[in-house]
């Protein structure tokens, strides 16, 4: 090879490096101009406009007078804490709507949850409720026993009469809608619906004794409901039943169980309540004149402006009752010392009736107490 091919032979080489040389250069350029694009277009989220342009004319002006203005700093710096506000809100904003959108999911599952427990507890009242179907075709063999039998003689057969305790037992108590809310708590108004037809039917003494003492009637609503005088409840259960504002007057609910039952405003005057269990029982200005409550039991129960004018207290169980406001006008208690009694027990009202009332001996072991005025 000449010398000449040789020096054609190095310019080819030499072109050819310096095509990709510039290929290389001209990538690099690309790139350094696509970063810095990238860094323009992020800078404006990231720093915003007015602190980008802050810190270009502060750059600028450092350039051109080697030295940086007072009011150039300031706007900086104004800008700069502008930004972090910014940016904290926003950080804010992000932290709070997922939680808040956290919050609302919950409280929407809680309410479907509600909705759902109540929708449960309507189809239960309503399958309750179908007991009603059966309590008539009860009723109307009950009546039908009853048709041709006298006054002396109106008991029924112990068939019947098991068929109605175990329509009581089939009728639980449940919640249901009431004045547009659900009651908060279970009560049986159709354990409420037999009991007053059984009470109206002049049943025998036997039979009724034998369905009262068996049947459980707890939670039994009986709310404004008038029974009549002399009814016959003597040991029924009737705990948590709800008897307010009902009228029973002379009412025999001798060893009766009425545990926590609501009987606010009930009218039991001359009613007969010996040996009854009202352990914690609401009886708040209920009329009790001339009542017989030998030997019950008032545990707890509130007898807050409750009319007792005459009725008989020997023996009554009044441990942790509250009698605020109550008339004891000629009751009748067991011991002279009655009212130093209820004191020493912290009796709610015993302060004002011992304000107001003295005791007087009535025959032996008989004390009443009267009024000091």
């Amino acid at each position: 090879m000449d010398d000449k091919d040789y020096i054609e032979r190095l310019k080819r080489e030499n072109k050819l490096l310096q095509d990709k040389l510039d290929k290389i250069n001209t990538g690099k350029r690309r790139k350094k101009r696509f970063r810095w694009w990238l860094v323009k277009k992020s800078s404006v989220p990231i720093f915003g406009t007015r602190l980008k342009k802050s810190i270009s004319n502060a750059i600028t002006e450092y350039k051109e007078y080697k030295t940086v203005s007072v009011d150039t700093v300031s706007d900086v710096s104004s800008s700069v804490i502008w930004r972090i506000t910014r940016i904290g809100l926003f950080a804010f904003m992000i932290a709070v709507i997922p939680a808040a959108v956290l919050v609302f999911q919950t409280n929407l599952l809680m309410s479907q949850n509600r909705f759902i427990e109540n929708q449960n507890r309507l189809v239960e009242a309503d399958r309750r409720s179908s007991l009603v179907f059966v309590m008539s075709d009860v009723l109307s063999d009950f009546n039908e026993e009853l048709k041709y039998k006298g006054s002396g003689g109106r008991n029924i057969s112990k068939t019947l009469e098991a068929r109605i305790i175990s329509l009581c037992m089939a009728m639980k108590p449940y919640r249901f809608m009431e004045e547009g809310e659900l009651i908060k708590t279970p009560i049986s108004p159709e354990r409420g619906q037999l009991l007053f037809s059984l009470l109206q039917s002049d049943l025998g003494p036997e039979s009724s004794r034998d369905i009262l003492n068996s049947a459980d009637f707890a939670y039994t609503d009986l709310r404004k409901v008038n029974l009549g005088r002399g009814v016959n409840l003597k040991y029924a259960r009737l705990d948590y039943s709800d008897l307010t504002s009902a009228q029973m007057p002379a009412a025999n609910l001798e060893r009766a169980e009425l545990k926590e039952a609501q009987m606010s405003k009930i009218n039991l005057s001359d009613a007969i309540l010996k040996r009854a269990r009202l352990n914690n029982a609401n009886l708040h200005r209920a009329e009790l004149l001339s009542a017989d409550l030998t030997n019950a039991n008032l545990y707890g129960a509130d007898l807050s402006d409750a009319d007792l004018s005459e009725a008989t207290l020997w023996g009554t169980k009044l441990e942790g009752t509250n009698l605020t406001n109550v008339i004891l006008d000629n009751a009748i208690v067991d011991r002279q010392d009655w009212i130093d009694y209820i004191d020493s027990l912290g009796i709610k009202g015993a302060g004002e009736i011992e304000d107001r009332y003295k005791i007087k001996k009535q025959g032996k072991q008989q004390f009443i107490l009267v009024s000091k005025k």
